[in-house]
This record gives structure tokens, sequence and C-alpha cells, in this order.
């Protein structure tokens, strides 16, 4: 999983690790699922200069100096993985060996294994946005903010170290110790943790009254049953009083489309295009709402968006735009834009692979292009500025008071306030 932490990458990452959190690339097409067969295939033996990686396994096998530092399957994942690289699909189809699968099914369903750490790895070293609610991470005093600079004592800040495979260490099983050293946010003397893996259950939706009754839903993903926590969330804020709403998406990885259907049907009327799908012969087809009964159709509309957001997010954020429902605030999103199908193969790993690409409801490209905000406010420059963005607000389902609004140190959400309440 390239945008995941799981292998080596310079791809921008979220931060959504299996071993951490989840998986950054769950797509917006897993609710179709095709199988592939598990046999060498004859087409493969019939491409040109197939014969090369026969050949440079031997090479490798003959001559590399340190044999004992890998494995046949890590090789032949290796390959696996070099292959689906080079289709340029950055940051969607990818390669997942039987222990990322298993995460990646996991994360799909809102459940995995870990310390329940959710960061952002794009910049030099791993910040925390936030430790999960109820998680080990939580519990041992984990902190949004928190730069991550040890795993099991290995140094992240060591220009030597891969830290894409010294993070992925912090998978485990339950029951099982990982110890960590970060920085506090402002602070200079690191702290270390060690914290017990243990399962946990990720609630894909928050929510939160701010000042001017305006609601925040923040939406993790399109997991499984979010579209039931969403409208959950809004009926919530009615009782409230709420009077209008923000709907978070950044750093919203995608998720399950049906998920992304009921949830966009919740703020639009049944029959809203809201996203086209295109073939590989250039044949379209238009996907609609189809929810009759949505809990949020008429009323202000914040949507936040930004470099993290894809996927389920670009094509629920784009409908939203494209309409007129909703204001978008924030950032471009990432420009996902192919539809994901896993393909599972004979040893249990995973080939995800983009069969189709995704168009907004109107036909505009999102694939590397992504979804411009009406009104963009980004952070800075500074990717270790990120973790400003309150993922969560330190309240469940309560109201943030006036004073602590403004002390909160997020631009974006500011003006999302400051647009539905002027």
């Amino acid at each position: 999983m390239k945008n995941s932490v799981l292998s080596g990458s310079t791809l921008k990452r979220v931060g959504l690790s299996a071993s951490l959190v989840g998986t950054l690339m769950l797509g917006a097409g897993l609710d179709r699922i095709l199988v592939g067969v598990g046999e060498a295939s004859d087409r493969f033996s019939d491409a040109s200069n197939y014969s090369i990686i026969g050949e440079t396994y031997d090479a490798i096998r003959e001559n590399y100096v340190l044999q004992d530092d890998f494995t046949d399957e890590q090789l032949v994942w290796g390959a696996a993985s070099g292959m689906i690289d080079a289709l340029g699909d950055t940051g969607h189809s990818t390669f997942m060996n039987p222990d990322e699968t298993q995460a990646f099914n996991e994360s799909s369903a809102g459940e995995f294994v870990g310390i329940g750490i959710n960061y952002d790895a794009s910049g030099d070293l791993p910040i925390v946005n936030y430790p999960i609610k109820n998680s080990p991470a939580e519990a041992a005093g984990v902190l949004p903010g928190d730069t991550l600079i040890s795993v099991n004592g290995v140094d992240l800040r060591d220009p030597e170290v891969d830290q894409a495979e010294v993070l992925d260490t912090i998978r485990g099983e339950a029951g099982t110790t990982v110890t960590l050293q970060f920085i506090h946010a402002g602070e200079t003397e690191p702290y270390e943790v060690t914290i017990t893996r243990a399962p946990i259950t990720v609630d894909p939706v928050q929510v939160a009254m701010l000042p001017g009754n305006v609601l925040w839903l923040r939406l993790e993903q399109f997991s499984d049953g979010a579209s039931d926590r969403i409208v959950a969330g809004l009926e919530w804020g009615k009782e409230q009083g709420a009077t209008s709403v923000v709907l978070d998406l950044r750093g919203n990885p995608g998720g399950y489309i049906v998920e992304a259907m009921a949830i966009a049907g919740q703020f639009l009327p049944a029959g809203t295009p809201l996203y086209q799908e295109m073939d590989n012969t250039g044949a379209k087809r238009v996907v609609s709402t189809t929810t009759t009964d949505g809990a949020y159709l008429d009323g202000p509309l914040v949507v936040l968006i930004d470099g993290n957001s894809a996927s389920a997010s670009e094509l629920t954020s784009s409908a939203l735009k494209e309409t007129g429902r909703a204001t978008l605030i924030g950032e471009t999103t990432f420009g996902t834009g192919t539809v994901l199908l896993p393909f599972d193969l004979s040893d249990g790993s995973t080939a995800l692979l983009g069969v189709e690409l995704f168009l907004t409801g109107q036909g505009n490209d999102i694939y590397h292009v992504g979804v411009e905000p009406n009104e963009e406010v980004a952070f800075s420059d500074n990717p270790n500025d990120r973790p400003s963005i309150p993922r969560t607000l330190g309240i469940d389902e309560g109201s943030m008071t006036q004073a602590d609004f403004d002390a909160l140190a997020d631009p974006q959400l500011h003006a999302a306030v400051e647009l539905l309440t002027q």
C-alpha cells in the first residue's frame, strides 16, 4: 500500500496505515468484487521480454551479497508491486501482500488491530493528526500534533532509515507491545511510551455543535455503516438546534461507493447525478443518487476538502459543488479518479486495480486533476502544520464554546463557520 505506509514510498501519504489505523486507498468501488485466478497466465508468458523477471531473480540469487536479508516471497511481491506501479495510477492501484490484504479488509470494515493513531507522513517525520478515541494510543497520552521520532529504538530522523519500513513494524498481534518516542508540539524533549496493541473499532463519524448553531460532521472514511452514522449525526444536530452544517472530508481517503451514494443522498434529492464511470472503450455511465428521504436536503452547507481527500470524497464533494448544494472550502483534492477493484491472488495477496475512470456528475475529469474548492483556504506550505486540523475537537456529541473555537488553529473551519453565520 503506497499511500498508507505499508511499503517504502515517497508518494504523498495521509498515514492511514494498517499498523496504525486503516488504509488510505479504500477506493470508491469496493462494493464490486472481482476475483482473479492465481495461476501463471499464457498471456504473460507471451509478453515481450517477460523472461527479464526470471533473469533478474537469478542474478539476485547468484550474486547479491546479503542473501539472508530477504525471501523469495518478498522478491515476488516486489515484482508484482513494480508491475502495478508501472501503470502510473499513483495513490490508487496497488499490490498488497497477504498481511496488507488482511489489514485492508479489516480497515474497510472499520475494525483492525493496532495502537490507534491517525498520522500524516507527508513531511520529514510522521505527525499525529489524532489518536483514535478509546484506543491504546489515546490511553498512553499521545496527542494531536505529536511528532513520532522513534519506533522500537529505530530513530526516524536518521536519513539512512527507511521510514515506511520502520513504521510498518508498528503492526502486530493483539496483546503485543511497541515502544515509541514522540515530541509534543511546541516542546523539544521527547517522551517514550510502550503501547499494547489491541482490537480497535473506528467510528467513521464525529459530530459537534460549533458556535452559531453550526453542526460539524467529520467523516473519516466511507466505511461500512458510515451513512447510518451521518444520518444519526444530522438528526442529533437538528435536536440541538443546528441551522447549518459543515461536512468535513479533509484527509478522507474514500471507501465504499454505496456509502458515498447514501451519504450524498442525505444532501441531494434522488436522481441527482453523483458521478460518471468511463470504461476503457470510452463508454460512460451516469450514476445518480437514489435516497428519497435525505436528512438535510435544505439549509446552508459547507464541505471542507484538502489534498488528502480522495476517491469517494471527491465524488461526493464534486456533486455537492456542481449542483450548487454546497460551498467547498479548503484545498484541491488528491485527484484519484479511478474505480478501484480488488483481485484476489493465489497466495492471499491482492491486486487493487483501477478498472474505470471516475468523472464528476457533469463529466469533468478527476484523475490527476482533483476537485477545486469554491474558496481556497490553505494552512501553509509547511506539511508539519497539518496537525492543527481538528480531526477531533475533544468532545463527543457536545458543544464547543466560543472561546475554545476562537482558539482553534484551523483557518479552514473558521472560514466555513464565518460563511455560514454571516
